[in-house]
Parts: C-alpha cells; structure tokens; sequence
C-alpha cells in the first residue's frame, strides 16, 4: 500500500485545497476484474433456543440479579422492547443464568439486560443502580445455543453501539423504515467486545483484519461503571457517577446503563471527573494512563484498497464508499470488513479522484482530476463509464459531486469554475456547464429538496446558487473561502469556512442567519468536510485539528442553532487523524471519516443521529 511522503503532508497541511495544491499523479493500480463477495442468508431461527452465561461486576459473579430477554422495539428510538421471557430468572450464587426462548420473529434484535443482585459483597445486598446489558443480535443467528457474559464490558459495547437507539433503561428499538441501521448497529457490538468471554476487543473472527479497536477506552468506561455496579448501590460511588455523567438539563441517570448512555451521548461532559471514578485497582485491564479529552469512541479499518481515500457516502444497506486519490474506488460493509478487493476496484477512467456520491439506484459516481471525467460503477463495483470515464457538460478539473432525489449528479469543477449536471444515463443536462462568472473555485456541492444546486466557492466569499435546469444563478456573499457545503431538511444551507475557522448558515433564500463572521467555537481549526444528521446537528472535520465539531443545528431552540455542542477540543481527536477529508452519517448513527495520509477510514461508533441512506438532496431521517 502507498504512503503520502512527508513533503506531500507538509505541503497539503499548509494549503486550503488539501490534494489539489499539492499536485499528484496517476497512482492509481493496475485494473483488476472488479467483485462483489456473496454472503449466504442467515439460518431460520429455531423453534427454541437458550443462551447462558454469567453475570459479573469486573472480576466478582453477581448472585441473585434478574436477567430478562428483550427484542428491540419497532415505533421507533428508544421505544419499548418487547418481554421474551414470561419469566425472568435470576442468577445463582455462581453468577449463572440460563434462558430458553422461542424466536419472536427472524429478524429481531435481541438484548439481554441484568439488574439488580449481589456483586460479591456482604450477604443481603442488592444493588438497585446495577443495570448490566449484552447485545445479542438477530434472533437465532447464533444456533439453538450460545454463551454470553454480561458485565460492565459487554455494555458499554452494546450502550456505544447502539446509543441512537436507547431511551431509558430497558427501551431500545427503532422505527420500521430503519430495521437496516439498528441490525448493523448490533452487529457493530462484535467489533468492540467479544461477549462469550466479556472482554475488549471483538473476537478475532469478528474484527476485520488490521482493524484498530480502542480496547483501552472500553475497558476504562466499564472500570468507570465498576465503581457504581461493584458497590452496594446505595453509597457514593453510584451518585457521583450518575451526576458525572448528567449533561446540562438533563435527567440524572438511576442505573449504570443509564450512566453510560448519557456518557456515549454527551462524550464531552465530564470527561476527566468521570475518569477519575476508576477503581484504584481496576478490573478491566488494559486500561487508558490518564484522562481523555471526550469519551467518543473510534474504529479504524485500512482494508478494501484504501489509497489516499477522499470522499466517502453511505449506500442503503449502510456499506461505505470510499474514493480513492490513487485512482481506485474501496467498499466497506457496515462493520468495516473490506468488500472491495485488495487494490481496490479500478478502470471506469478513475484517475485522482476526490468526489464521491450514490444515487438512487445504488450506482456509485466518481470525480476524477486527472481526466477532467466522472466514472460510475455498479453496486455490485462493476464500471460503467467505459475506460475513459464520462466526459462533456463541461466537466474539468472535477473536485466534487453530488446527487439529487432523481439521480442526476452535480460536479464542481474547480479548473473552469463552473458546475455540470449529467443525467443518471451519464448524458449532459441541457445547457451544462452553468455558472460561468458566477463560481469561483468551486470545491464543494449540495443538493436542496428541490433539487437546486449549492456550491462553496473556496476562492472567494460567496456560495452560487443553481437552479435544477440551470435557469437561475445566484450568489450570496456569506463566508470566507468556504470548503465545504450542507443542507439540512428545512432546506438551510451549511458552510464551512477554512480560514476563519467558523461555519456559516443560509436560509434556502440565500439570506445570511449566522453572524457575519460564522459560528465560532467547539473545537473548529481549518474545517473542511460537513455533514448534517437526523436531529439536524452539523458535523465538521477540522483538517488541521485532526478531530471533529460539533455544532446544535436548525431543529435546536434550547441552544439555539450554531452553539457549540462540541468542547473547545473537539471530539473524536484519540483516533489520531492526521487530514480528515470526508465525512458521512449512516442508518445506525455512526459517522464515518476519510484520513487520507494513513490510507485510513475512522467509524466514530453511534455518535450521531441517523441519517437515510444515500444521501439524496438534503439530510432525512430513516
């Protein structure tokens, strides 16, 4: 695999165009036939089933605990979850439990949640604010039998995982139309923790070869939840940790799942008072040194050909694209196991490319540099632009791209500043190229709900405006060298602008509804790429700041749209971004980031809102 030498580094963190600036060549490697690994259909569920296991709080079994079977919800997140057991057992003095059960449907998403109990300590005590869970996953995937240990590992797993689909303790659920984000959101929980044996990282069957799992953090929070699940419930231990992790406004959590829900959704708050609650000998080893800045939590995956990655979009069954610089285009499937094949797939014309979008069939559009062409390739990875790509409507020196809800694509030529619109068949709209004397530079797209084009125009102050058909062009002077563009679904136009480090907002009329210099704050150093998720809160990769921001969005009254929700040193910086470029929000709220220098993809686990995959027009909810 390729590495970007140090004078390419340097150059790129000194320009506002990351790669553009800094030159290039064709990098890319020889065409390979392009394929698509087939994955059998899971087995039927059995009649019956039974999972055992034990119950611990760190190193001591829990006696006496209740340990219920629940299949997640379906009216939508945090809705209540459905009772499998009639009647719930509890633990023995071992710690073990056994639940035979019959499948409730093929598709349901089971959980197991343990509480109350005695976690080896005088004889008598029951902890009430001991709340322990397991994410099992689909029912009856694992066979008629299977071995899960429930402890303070195996939750903050199953709470990081599936964060954007809890409310309190026990509801976990999700509305029918996103069935897809909460089962690859359960299937995240096998990269972070192997539950037969409650311990961090996943198992090594599980995790994608060469993955980096952040197996100290997940020990330290469930050394964090220790200290309350360990104790008899009723001392300080357990009412530190719950006012540690109450956000501003909030509702104090009363249990340890509740604790650690509120950690994962407001990874900011209190990240070093929570650290200090870790036992003096902890259970769960190893462990973090010394306090981290936010407790977001970060998958690294390098397989699937990634090659200087750039733009990256979700398709709807939540497997990841990724555009390669180095002329190859990589797929990810939800848990980050390579689809693609080990140089990526090829041909199409790709040749440095930099955009990336999906349409509304599943068909994957890419620009390249080099060209001045776009390529597109199957779901499946197969290239459908011939060996040259698609070439004509103007398109030169393409940086971005983007898809509207009928499938035609916007390109953002940044060598002739103007904008292309091809139609999903790969012909030119009527009359592209648009905006000629009106672009400056464009380096970034969005498309409204009606189909309008938005464009950051990186050489100048201004945002251009397209019409669908191109009739009308407008600018609006709002920013500072813009870098990159949302929509959020009222239809508010988002902008990052690199220089002044702030975000500016727009009304779909153009109107300016951020102060004139932007919203500050949160973390915000040289922001690039912008995303936008189901609550209509804005993330921002900051290129120099190797981390993300995050700011409230339109939907926000209480802070208002713009406040940071972000602390003054991002989120996300453990993962140890070197040039973030591309950032997108999936079905199960985890967002996803392109490093171009490390040949990385970053998978931020559960910490938006979700989004409905692909992107089409402005941000949905699934």
């Amino acid at each position: 695999m390729k590495k970007i030498n140090s004078a390419w580094i340097a150059c790129a963190a000194a320009m506002i165009l990351p790669l553009a600036a800094c030159g290039g060549g064709s990098m890319g490697s020889s065409p390979s036939t392009p394929s698509s690994p087939s994955t059998p259909p899971p087995p039927p569920p059995p009649t019956t089933a039974t999972i055992t296991g034990t119950v611990h709080a760190g190193t001591q079994v829990v006696s006496g605990a209740t340990v219920q079977l629940y299949a997640a919800g379906s009216s939508g997140a945090g809705s209540a979850g459905t009772a499998v057991l009639s009647s719930a057992p509890k633990t023995d003095s071992s710690g073990n439990y056994s639940v035979t059960y019959t499948c409730p449907a093929t598709s349901a998403q089971l959980y197991l949640v343990a509480t109350g109990g005695n976690p080896g300590l005088a004889a008598g005590t029951n902890n009430s604010a001991l709340a322990l869970m397991a994410a099992v996953g689909s029912c009856g995937a694992a066979g008629s039998s299977a071995t899960v240990l429930i402890n303070e590992v195996s939750t903050v797993a199953s709470v990081w995982a599936l964060a954007q689909f809890m409310g309190a303790s026990p509801n976990l659920g999700a509305s029918s139309s996103n069935a897809q984000g909460l089962s690859n959101a359960f299937a995240t929980v096998a990269n972070l923790a192997d539950l037969t044996k409650g311990t961090a990282p996943g198992a090594a069957s599980s995790v994608p070869a060469g993955a980096v799992v952040p197996a100290a953090e997940i020990n330290s929070l469930a050394n964090i939840l220790n200290n309350c699940a360990g104790s008899t419930g009723t001392t300080g231990e357990c009412s530190q940790l719950f006012t540690a992790a109450t956000a501003s406004g909030a509702t104090a959590p009363a249990n340890t799942i509740d604790a650690a829900l509120a950690i994962a959704l407001n990874p900011g708050n209190n990240a070093g008072a929570l650290f200090a609650m870790v036992p003096a000998s902890p259970p769960f080893q190893p462990a973090l040194t010394s306090a981290p800045t936010d407790w977001t939590m970060a998958l690294i995956y390098n397989g699937g050909g990634l090659n200087e990655p750039t733009s990256l979009a979700i398709d709807q069954s939540g497997n990841v694209w990724i555009a390669d610089y180095a002329s190859a285009l990589s797929e990810l499937s939800p848990v980050g196991k390579a689809l693609s094949p080990s140089a990526g797939f090829t041909g199409g014309g790709l040749g440095e490319s930099y955009g990336l979008a999906i349409d509304n069939q599943g068909n994957v559009w890419v620009t390249n540099q080099s060209a001045s062409s776009l390529s597109k390739f199957s779901s499946s990875g197969q290239a459908l632009s011939g060996s040259s790509g698609i070439t004509g409507g103007g398109i030169f020196f393409p940086i971005a791209v983007a898809s509207d809800t009928n499938g035609n694509i916007w390109i953002a030529n940044n060598g002739n500043s103007t904008a292309s619109e091809v139609l999903n068949t790969g012909t030119p709209a009527t009359g592209s190229p648009y905006g000629a004397g009106q672009l400056s530079g464009p380096v970034a797209v969005a498309v409204d709900a009606s189909g309008n084009a938005w464009l950051a125009n990186q050489s100048s102050t201004t945002v251009t405006n397209i019409f669908s058909d191109g009739s009308h062009i407008t600018q609006f002077t709002c920013c500072s060298q813009p870098s990159g563009v949302a929509v959020d679904r009222h239809g508010n136009v988002w902008v990052t602008n690199f220089m002044t480090d702030s975000v500016s907002e727009l009304s779909n009329a153009g109107a300016l509804l951020s102060p004139s210099a932007g919203y500050t704050g949160g973390g915000l150093l040289r922001p690039q790429g912008i995303a936008v998720d189901g609550k209509g809160n804005i993330w921002v990769l900051n290129f120099h700041g190797g981390n993300m921001s995050v700011l409230a969005g339109a939907d926000s009254t209480t802070p208002a749209p713009g406040t940071a929700l972000s602390p003054a040193t991002g989120v996300g910086g453990a993962a140890g971004l070197l040039l973030p470029y591309g950032v997108a929000i999936d079905g199960s709220g985890n967002v996803w980031v392109s490093d171009t220098p490390s040949n990385t993809v970053t998978e931020y686990v559960g910490a938006a809102a979700p989004v409905k995959t692909p992107l089409l027009g402005p941000v949905q909810q699934p």
